[in-house]
């Protein structure tokens, strides 16, 4: 018999719908539905007590749908081990293709620190679902080091200092804007920016 409780609460995983936003669908409700009555059809005579693919759902306005309950696991990683011991957050919308916008952003932003707080996971226990498996979700254009930096409460100039550091060559390689720094990548700072004072 196939257990349908999580063993733990260990990490949450990010997805993405995989499918646009619709301008006749503002708040992702038909969709919401959509994709659960899918899942539904797919695995309910295996998993009768399955609802949702995911626990939650964040719609295009920042609406957040339950999904799953957060006790109970849900087919969401494509890896049992994940499955058994995540909670499952989709952003509503195709990710390769749009961009989210910052009412969607921060809705998830709250939920995922909410999940973290109530929990104890770590913001290294929040997961791309490409972390995990082959697969494009959530996106190439879903704002991750924005996300991640929010949850963080990271002020918004360290994160605009870091872009700014890679535009003008100070920086070669993107850094967290928490990061800390040594001695070492101090001077490679210093270094480069000598190099671009010098080349003009």
């Amino acid at each position: 018999m196939v257990n349908r409780n999580l063993i733990e609460h260990k990490y949450i995983v990010i997805h993405h719908s995989g499918v646009l936003n619709s301008e006749n669908d503002l708040k992702g409700e038909k969709q919401w539905k959509a994709i659960c009555k899918n899942y539904q059809k797919n695995w309910s005579k295996k998993y009768p007590w399955v609802t949702a693919p995911y626990h939650y759902g964040i719609g295009k306005r920042g609406d957040i749908f339950n999904g799953q309950d957060e006790n109970s696991f849900c087919i969401h990683a494509g890896d049992d081990f994940y499955n058994y011991r995540s909670i499952a957050v989709c952003f509503i919308g195709n990710f390769e293709v749009e961009e989210m916008n910052d009412n969607q952003l921060l809705s998830g932003v709250n939920l995922v620190k909410d999940l973290m707080k109530k929990y104890d996971i770590s913001i290294e226990e929040i997961l791309k679902h490409k972390d995990l498996i082959i697969t494009q979700c959530p996106g190439k254009n879903f704002p991750w080091e924005k996300f991640t930096n929010k949850i963080l409460d990271i002020p918004q100039y360290k994160y605009d200092s870091i872009e700014f550091g890679i535009k003008t060559g100070l920086i070669k390689n993107s850094h967290r804007p928490d990061e800390i720094v040594d001695f070492g990548t101090l001077l490679t700072i210093l270094k480069n920016f000598y190099e671009v004072i010098k080349n003009g």
